[in-house]
């Protein structure tokens, strides 16, 4: 059994090694949540990695309370989200 606190502690110092732990325990399960998100598989693809790129930038943010999987789906929702609203252009109407 691994202990996923000890692998956030490691990411926080900066470990490569706890980091592509962490990626390999959760990239599976978070990978569905970014298909929920998204229209094809790529853009599940891109939301992930953008995603695992903000865990890891705010990991240290992580207070250790509650799922932590939880706490990357969020995450990953948010980039899909932001990801969308860049996406969205509003057009103006012209009276003619």
């Amino acid at each position: 059994m691994i202990d996923t606190n000890k692998l956030i502690h490691g990411c926080i110092k900066g470990d490569k090694n706890p980091q592509n732990q962490l990626y390999g325990i959760f990239a599976s399960r978070i990978f569905v949540v970014c298909l929920h998100y998204s229209k094809n598989r790529d853009e599940a693809e891109d939301i992930l990695q953008e995603g695992f790129m903000n865990v890891f930038t705010f990991l240290q943010q992580y207070n250790f309370e509650g799922s932590f999987e939880g706490w990357i789906r969020k995450i990953m929702a948010n980039c899909a989200w932001k990801k969308y609203r860049s996406k969205t252009r509003l057009y103006g109407v012209v009276d003619i």
